[in-house]
Parts: structure tokens; C-alpha cells; sequence
């Protein structure tokens, strides 16, 4: 019972994550205003931060947040700097991350 309960709670966890994820890559936000709710969500989200997430779930959140930390704006972008990532490659990673978590919710 314990196990089930904790899938559900990702999946819980999940969805706010899932949608804001698919306002980005539909193009309903932009990436500046994306990246500041991302991070104001993440900062208040104790479940992740407490690593309650399931390991797979918690690499997926975590690689993911390393994609927002390389994001910067167009003024500030240096394609020589391998180190960032302008907001063409964040939506791209952006729906990769979101496909991939709409496919463990869906399958799980």
C-alpha cells in the first residue's frame, strides 16, 4: 500500500510541473517568465527537495533544472560558451522533458 501510495503522490507532484511544461513548449509563456515560475515552483516544492520523488522521476526533475540553469536570454546568449543555452534549445529540452514525464504518468 505504501508503494502504490507514493506513485500516486508523484503523479500528484508531477502535474504542476507537466503544465507548466506544456504552457512553455505551446508557446503560452515566455521563456524569462517560464524560467521564474520554474525556479519559484521548485524553491517551494519540499516533495522534491526532500527527494520524495522516485529515483527515475527525480533524474528526469533534476537534469531538467540543470537545462534551466544553462538557459539564457538572447541579449545575454554566447554561442561559443558551451556551457549555456538560448530559448530555442530550452523549448526543445522543454518538450523532451515533457514528453517523457507524460509517459510515465501515462504508463505508471
Amino acid at each position: 500500500m505504501v508503494e502504490n501510495s507514493i506513485k500516486i503522490l508523484d503523479k500528484v507532484h508531477l502535474q504542476k510541473y507537466v503544465y507548466l511544461l506544456f504552457l512553455f513548449t505551446s508557446k503560452q509563456m515566455e521563456a524569462s517568465a517560464f524560467e521564474d515560475l520554474f525556479l519559484q515552483i521548485r524553491r517551494e516544492d519540499n516533495y522534491w527537495l526532500n527527494g520524495s520523488f522516485n529515483e527515475r522521476i527525480e533524474k528526469i526533475l533534476d537534469t531538467f533544472f540543470l537545462d534551466i540553469d544553462e538557459y539564457v536570454p538572447i541579449d545575454l546568449y554566447d554561442p561559443n560558451d558551451k556551457f549555456n543555452i538560448n530559448e530555442e534549445e530550452l523549448r526543445k529540452r522543454s518538450k523532451e522533458t515533457l514528453n517523457t514525464l507524460k509517459n510515465i504518468l501515462d504508463n505508471e
